[in-house]
């Protein structure tokens, strides 16, 4: 299994490095292991591949990106290391089941909606 150091090494370095461009063999340098063998340790403590944990933290990113900034979804995908706006929202539709935009526009509606409660109607007839 791959050690506590080591898991933090590669984590903190993926964190870090989220919006460039990432390979298997730059995060297992980063934990000081060569990369099949890191693989296979990152595979046996997570359940998924070093390549799905990176593409999971963009797209968690991602979420909180979009809910909370203004800017436009092509910097969005930029900042976060896909390869166009196109890529980004192929992937985000296949993982979350909808567009970046809807996601973004059902955000921010779910958020004004908290902020701003409808008033409830007189119970007086």
């Amino acid at each position: 299994m791959l050690d506590e150091r080591a898991f933090a090494r590669a984590t903190a370095f993926v964190a870090s490095h989220l919006g460039e461009p990432l390979c298997l063999a730059d995060i297992a340098a980063a934990a000081c292991i060569s990369r099949f063998h890191f693989a296979r340790l990152f595979r046996a403590r997570t359940g998924s591949s070093p390549m799905a944990y990176v593409m999971r933290l963009r797209l968690e990113r991602a979420r909180e990106m979009l809910a909370r900034e203004d800017g436009c979804i092509a910097d969005t995908a930029a900042a976060l290391g896909f390869y166009d706006q196109s890529h980004f929202t192929r992937t985000f539709r296949r993982i979350h089941g909808i567009p970046p935009r809807v996601f973004r526009i059902r955000s921010r509606c779910a958020t004004a909606s908290i902020a701003h409660p409808q008033p409830l109607p007189d119970a007086h007839p």
